[in-house]
């Protein structure tokens, strides 16, 4: 009974077959026939966000951190460190020991990312963020503020303009 059933099943499918080879899509016939494509490439406009990198606090989990992050946005192609009068992101971060009678279990730090045009105007609100850093997370949170800064830059890159 199984045999049988089996050979039918069988039968079925290869009846079926041309069915579906007949909906398959076709290779056209003259594939090869057209030219190539020529090779020119385009100058991509690098995004090179100016920014400006301000610590505050004596500890040194948060001395870390802004350094880990200035190596980090230094050898990014995103960023230029700059210190000029010119229109750029300050990151501002602010540090502090999670408690005083041990410095090094963990700091507090709080982030705010402004806009100045220059010197002599208000420096513009953009975004800002909290947490603890800790000495394994240091390089992975400075990835991740540098990555901020990035995405911050692109939504507010009309501010450059």
């Amino acid at each position: 009974m199984k045999r049988l059933f089996c050979l039918v099943l069988i039968c079925i499918t290869f009846a079926a077959l041309p069915a579906f080879a007949e909906n398959a899509p076709k290779a056209p016939k003259n594939a090869q026939a057209a030219e190539p494509k020529k090779d020119t490439p385009t100058v991509i406009a690098s995004r090179n966000t100016p920014i400006f990198i301000e610590q505050k606090g004596a500890d040194n989990l948060g001395s870390m951190l802004a350094f880990e992050l200035k190596s980090t946005c230094n050898t990014s192609s995103l960023f230029k460190m700059t210190g000029d009068d010119v229109p750029k992101i300050t990151v501002m971060i602010t540090t502090m020991s999670e408690f005083a009678s041990r410095p090094k279990i963990g700091s507090v730090y709080s982030i705010v990312w402004v806009f100045s045009e220059d010197s002599n105007n208000l420096k513009y609100y953009l975004a800002q963020d909290a947490g603890i850093v800790t000495e394994e997370n240091v390089s992975m949170l400075a990835t991740s503020i540098a990555d901020k800064t990035d995405q911050i830059a692109l939504q507010y890159g009309y501010l450059f303009e």
